[in-house]
């Protein structure tokens, strides 16, 4: 019973983590404009990429690109990269928590 309270309360919360447990990858991730990444090279698959941040929290985050918009001038200089977070370096994947454990992310 209280497991169903929590997923009424944080639907939203609850519908993004069974994405995550079916594998799919959702934008949870935003980064805006002014930086650069390797769009014009050969061979070079920007979708996919991963990368590590290092968080305000001091956590480091895992993210993978899922998507990005570049400005026409210069046209490797990105407009919006949207990206999808695994986990935090060190600890569990949120593809293997519980709803429980992925919602006290949050708090």
């Amino acid at each position: 019973m209280k497991t169903i309270i929590l997923i009424l309360k944080n639907w939203g919360i609850y519908k993004d983590w069974k994405q995550i447990r079916k594998g799919k990858k959702i934008i949870n991730q935003r980064k805006g404009a002014g930086y650069y990444l390797p769009v014009g090279l050969l061979f070079v698959k920007l979708i996919g990429r991963k990368e590590e941040w290092e968080m305000e929290s001091g956590k480091i985050a895992l993210v993978e690109l899922v998507g990005y918009t570049t400005f026409r001038d210069p046209d490797d200089m990105i407009e919006e990269s949207l990206w999808h977070q695994r986990g935090y370096k060190g600890e569990k994947p949120f593809k293997e928590m519980t709803f429980e454990e992925y919602l006290s992310m949050f708090n």
